[in-house]
């Protein structure tokens, strides 16, 4: 038994020798069935991939297949497609002109006299574009492409949806839009990735004119039928942009417009209004999702009813409004002008229509550089409910922000809440009314308001004069009054306290309230030879400055940096 296992062993240490000088002959004389793998590795300048491998004895060509990944699933594994191939016959190899931004992977394998190698993959490897973009943000039909300055200047996106059949929108960046640094593309499908591309040229697109891309999906679009009724609203925003301009004047869109519709407008988008839109209906516009900031009503007259009618509602959701005049350019900036008109126009202006607005809102509105926000001139001017809510006002003239402009017009409820009021001449003159009114003030801050002056107390913050108007204020935050010259206030100085003291109420038969209200150290204007002053009874004086209530007041920043010895007063925006 002992010789049997001596001989077996040593007849595997024979066939084991043999096997391994078997072998190593294969190796050093080429004469295997088949060739090494060529094992290569990638390197990317600019948009070339250079492919490198040691050369493979008895190896006379190479043959290289490049692969793009298309899609990565959850976990993590990439979906390739060949892109190209190709054959050498020694290492290195580069593929030029690739696509910028996407991932490459190469195969790789040998041939020589009736034999090859097995197939060698690389890893992946990215051709990366150093691109300006910064962000992209996308609503349920839009995007916004910014970009940061230096690099290729951009000239024209192109939104390539990943659905097949769904259209790829271009859009031209306009000069304006690229200092800027940033342009809007609308007419996207919502709930679908895109990806937006950028380029130099208007007239090709390709890689030598790729300034960078970047992707994201739409969002979910907002159930208008939910929120207004099937059928209630118009959804506007992908209007053409030349033509959305002046939308709202033109006849044929009213005609589309019923009793209580709702109108969609594009945000960061500026829409003409003037004195030919005049309402016989009720009908709300709304910012809905938007890029940016409200869409805006630009102003060169105020918008009016239709005679002889009543309406039960008209309101502005998220839309701001911005005089002509006030505008960059316009003449009457509110941070520069000394007209204490503002250009003269008004937001509403009734003028002797014989109308009823039973329901008057402006809601989450910035509202800028006018004479007046609601004007009635006549007795048959008639607003029975008038709310701002959450408003920034700024730059508001002397006929006030809202008037009746002593006429007997019914007016029966006003109300500022959550509001933000500054460089306004007067909140109100309310000097007659048809019936009784109540004006209410609620968790509003204001500053630089009423005008600064001595002659009179024709400009106060509330004038009233012998109207019995209930007022009643409550958490709200009053600053100094705006600076002026001359007695009378001929012009005014935004932005600048005065130094005369304030005057807020002229009224002999209001019934005023103010609970949990301050003011800073401001003094109350003395008028007169007998010094008649006008305060606001109630309101709690504080010991500081304007400056050390808010934080840049002059700047247009209220954010209340002093202690106050209580929460939630002023407009919350500031809290």
């Amino acid at each position: 038994m002992k010789i049997k296992k001596y001989i077996t062993m040593i007849l595997l240490a024979f066939t084991a020798s043999s096997t391994f000088i078997g072998c190593d002959d294969d190796d050093f004389t080429n004469d295997a069935p088949r060739l090494f793998r060529p094992v290569a590795s990638l390197e990317v300048q600019n948009n070339n991939i250079i492919t490198t491998w040691e050369n493979i004895k008895g190896a006379t060509e190479y043959q290289l297949q490049l692969y793009r990944v298309i899609s990565t699933d959850d976990a993590g594994q990439n979906t390739y497609e060949l892109y190209t191939e190709a054959s050498c016959e020694r290492s290195p190899y580069t593929f030029e002109g690739l696509n910028w931004d996407e991932k490459y992977m190469v195969k790789i394998k040998c041939i020589g006299t009736n034999k090859e190698s097995e197939m060698y993959t690389t890893t992946d490897i990215n051709v990366t574009y150093i691109s300006k973009i910064k962000s992209l943000k996308l609503i349920d039909n839009a995007a916004r492409l910014t970009w940061e300055e230096g690099g290729s200047t951009i000239k024209l996106v192109k939104a390539v949806p990943a659905t097949e059949g769904l259209e790829t929108i271009i859009k031209e960046v306009s000069e304006g839009e690229y200092i800027n640094g940033s342009v809007d593309i609308p007419g996207l499908v919502s709930e679908t990735s895109y990806t937006v591309y950028a380029y130099s040229s208007v007239e090709e697109q390709s890689n030598a004119t790729y300034a960078g891309k970047i992707t994201g999906k739409t969002t979910v679009p907002m159930d208008f039928d939910a929120l207004f009724g099937a059928g209630k609203w118009i959804d506007i925003r992908s209007y053409d942009e030349v033509e959305a301009v002046d939308t709202l004047k033109t006849k044929e869109f009213w005609q589309q417009v019923t009793d209580g519709m709702t109108i969609i407008l594009r945000g960061d988008f500026d829409y003409k209004v003037n004195n030919s839109i005049q309402f016989d209906r009720s009908v709300t516009f709304r910012t809905a999702a938007t890029l940016g900031g409200n869409a805006r009503f630009i102003s060169s007259g105020g918008l009016q009813c239709s005679k002889n009618v009543t309406i039960d509602k008209i309101a502005f959701e998220n839309v701001d409004f911005y005089s002509d005049m006030a505008l960059p350019g316009g003449g009457k900036e509110v941070a520069t002008t000394d007209d204490k008109g503002f250009g003269g126009r008004q937001v509403f202006n009734e003028n002797g229509t014989n109308s009823t607005i039973k329901e008057l809102v402006f809601r989450g509105c910035h509202i800028e550089g006018y004479r007046a926000i609601v004007r009635a001139q006549a007795d048959s001017d008639n607003i029975t409910s008038l709310l701002f809510d959450e408003c920034t006002i700024n730059g508001v003239g002397d006929q006030g922000m809202i008037t009746t402009n002593n006429k007997k017009a019914d007016w029966r409820n006003v109300t500022f809440r959550d509001c933000t009021i500054t460089n306004i001449v007067m909140l109100g003159d309310l000097r007659s009314t048809a019936k009784q009114l109540t004006l209410n003030i609620e968790n509003c801050t204001f500053c630089y308001a009423p005008i600064e002056t001595t002659a009179n107390a024709n400009t106060p913050l509330f004038r009233c004069d012998k109207n019995a108007v209930i007022i009643n204020i409550s958490k709200t935050l009053f600053g100094p009054s705006m600076a002026s010259e001359g007695s009378a206030g001929s012009k005014i100085k935004t932005y600048t306290a005065g130094t005369v003291g304030s005057i807020f109420l002229n009224a002999s038969a209001a019934l005023v309230s103010a609970s949990q209200s301050y003011k800073t150290d401001f003094k109350w204007t003395e008028i007169g030879e007998t010094k008649v002053t006008y305060p606001i009874d109630g309101l709690i004086g504080l010991s500081m400055s304007e400056n050390e209530l808010w934080s840049t007041p002059a700047k247009g920043d209220y954010k209340v940096i002093g202690n106050i010895g209580e929460s939630g007063i002023g407009a919350s925006k500031w809290q």
